[in-house]
């Protein structure tokens, strides 16, 4: 009798004592639960991070494929420097503040329907408004334009203008050229393409 009352009292005083230890009932097994104390969490709101050299990456890239098709579609067929005077001319009216300020808004500059297409024949890159397709073809000249645009965008602060500032150029196979020709002084003749520059100062 008195080994119950004692281990009675034991469990009483265990269970005042002891944190995270609960006594069961009298009349059940004697086994203790011990509760495990966990520690306290805190949340913390995490928000994403932009990463603002991605938009630039977007962006270049976007303006190295308006760059591409003029190349390919003005100078496919020439050297590399018919290819990278394409390529200056762009640039000299990017840098000119008579023209816009991007390479694409330079290729795509003039008027248009509200359909977003190009009214025939006025554009400043005959290609663009010439009512035919405007898709590259796949193949080595288009990758090669593509390698020449890459390149030259990448290296445009840097390099030598091999047309000296000219903001416009013509084939020298037309039969009538455009009458600012007469205007324009003439810079240099690169394979087929004549290239002027205007008298303006940039």
């Amino acid at each position: 009798m008195l080994k119950k009352v004692y281990a009675f009292l034991m469990v009483i005083v265990a269970t005042i004592l002891i944190p995270g230890v609960v006594g069961v009932p009298l009349g059940k097994s004697s086994t203790k639960i011990l509760i495990p104390q966990l520690p306290s969490v805190s949340l913390v709101k995490t928000q994403s991070i932009k990463n603002p050299n991605l938009d630039i990456i977007v962006q270049n890239q976007e303006q190295i494929t308006c760059l591409a098709k003029n190349i390919y579609f003005e100078a496919a067929t020439q050297s590399t420097a018919g290819k990278l005077a394409v390529a200056f001319v762009t640039k000299n009216r990017v840098d000119s503040t008579h023209f816009p300020s991007t390479f694409c808004d330079v290729i795509y500059e003039g008027p248009h329907y509200a359909s977003g297409h190009p009214k025939r024949d006025r554009c400043q890159f005959s290609w663009y408004c010439d009512g035919m397709g405007d898709d590259p073809r796949e193949g080595y000249g288009w990758r090669n334009s593509q390698s020449v645009a890459k390149w030259f965008y990448d290296h445009k602060d840097r390099l030598m203008d091999i047309t000296d500032g000219a903001t416009h150029y013509h084939a020298n196979w037309m039969q009538k050229f455009p009458k600012w020709s007469k205007k324009y002084k003439k810079n240099v003749t690169i394979d087929d393409h004549i290239f002027y520059k205007r008298s303006y100062n940039f």
